[in-house]
């Protein structure tokens, strides 16, 4: 907790100019008391932690949320409110919102609209995420949430891997048809930015990193560029590569035999691991909609597909859930929608059937088209 009362009123905030003897000085001469419960407080000045207000033992606040802060917690609320006040926003530091009862980390005013800011450095459940989120958005404040940056093997820039959790997924952001993820680190006063996201498997994606100093940061934040053309190509064979890493352990590894219906898939469609055509396993939009990498699917649709005598532009919508249910996949409508979305991909670029030719550069053109350049 970072802020305060004294006995007159005025309002204490705990910022980084502060020395320790300054500190000492006003706990010397000053009391405190909680901006929510009016409780009395006390300032710790330790060693180790910054420097914090703290309820007394035993006392019946209904918010002590600043007994659990994290040293991290604390640091990036001093950095992000110091940042705000330069960029002359009138940021207020741990408001209470009677109204909705909650206490965003910041609460600022930009062109006549109110921004939460939520700096979050715990794992929270989903349910507290999702009923926070709608408690600012029912009082027409628009909630920021930024994620204390846990990436710790990143690479400085360009395309890579990046695990990203189910809890931190929530924190995906989407602007005009990109997926991005915004974190930030308060040793480095750093955002790291995972843009261009494509979801490969579970936890795994594939997207392209870059920093931006704290210095250099904006409001409203910055929403990273699409990425380019010429980049997208050196993204889509990172995506093959996977694919192909991902093919060899999955055969090699299958306790199922014939039972596993991909390989079987895969032995009626002559297909072998090593020469799958490049328009199987490849990334469309709502690729997240499925746990499993696609090409567990998509080499499925086209067996489907040669059983029911069907190509992808005689395949009807109404044939979608009889997939679903023929392949054993449970069908949800996200899913359905990346089907659909597939389905569509290959009508545009007149495949037929599994053992079609088709040239790399012009799957990266149509590719590129529906996954970057729409919205």
């Amino acid at each position: 907790m970072l802020v305060a009362h004294d006995e007159n009123q005025q309002l204490i905030i705990l910022q980084r100019q502060f020395s320790r003897d300054e500190l000492q000085v006003l706990k010397k001469q000053h009391q405190f008391f909680c901006p929510q419960c009016n409780e009395p407080l006390q300032l710790k000045i330790g060693q180790i932690r910054i420097p914090h207000f703290a309820h007394l033992q035993h006392s019946e606040c209904d918010n002590l949320f600043s007994e659990r802060e994290s040293e991290a917690h604390l640091l990036g609320k001093q950095q992000l409110y110091e940042w705000f006040e330069r960029l002359e926003l009138a940021p207020i530091l741990e408001p209470y919102l009677p109204q909705i009862q909650q206490r965003p980390d910041l609460l600022i005013t930009y062109q006549k609209r109110l921004f939460a800011i939520e700096f979050q450095c715990s794992p929270l459940p989903l349910e507290l995420f999702t009923a926070r989120t709608k408690g600012y958005l029912d009082a027409e404040i628009t909630p920021i949430w930024i994620v204390q940056n846990s990436f710790e093997r990143l690479k400085d820039n360009g395309v890579q891997k990046i695990k990203i959790n189910y809890t931190m997924s929530q924190y995906l952001l989407h602007n005009q048809g990109q997926c991005y993820l915004m974190t930030y680190d308060v040793k480095q006063e750093m955002f790291f930015y995972m843009s261009n996201l494509t979801h490969l498997k579970k936890t795994q994606y594939l997207g392209q990193v870059h920093r931006l100093p704290l210095k250099q940061q904006q409001f409203p934040f910055l929403i990273p560029s699409k990425i380019s053309r010429q980049k997208f190509e050196q993204f889509f064979l990172q995506m093959l590569q996977f694919r192909d890493d991902y093919m060899h352990p999955r055969l090699l590894l299958s306790k199922r035999g014939v039972n596993d219906r991909f390989l079987f898939a895969l032995y009626e469609l002559r297909l072998t691991v090593n020469q799958l055509p490049i328009f199987i396993g490849i990334p469309v939009r709502n690729a997240n909609a499925f746990d499993e990498f696609c090409v567990e699917w998509q080499v499925q649709l086209f067996y489907f597909l040669k059983c029911h005598e069907l190509t992808p532009q005689t395949m009807n919508a109404n044939a979608i859930p009889y997939f679903f249910e023929w392949a054993s996949f449970a069908m949800t409508m996200e899913r359905k929608k990346e089907v659909t979305y597939y389905l569509s991909l290959l009508k545009r670029l007149t495949i037929q059937s599994a053992t079609d030719h088709l040239e790399k550069k012009h799957l990266i053109e149509v590719l590129y088209d529906e996954l970057v350049a729409i919205g």
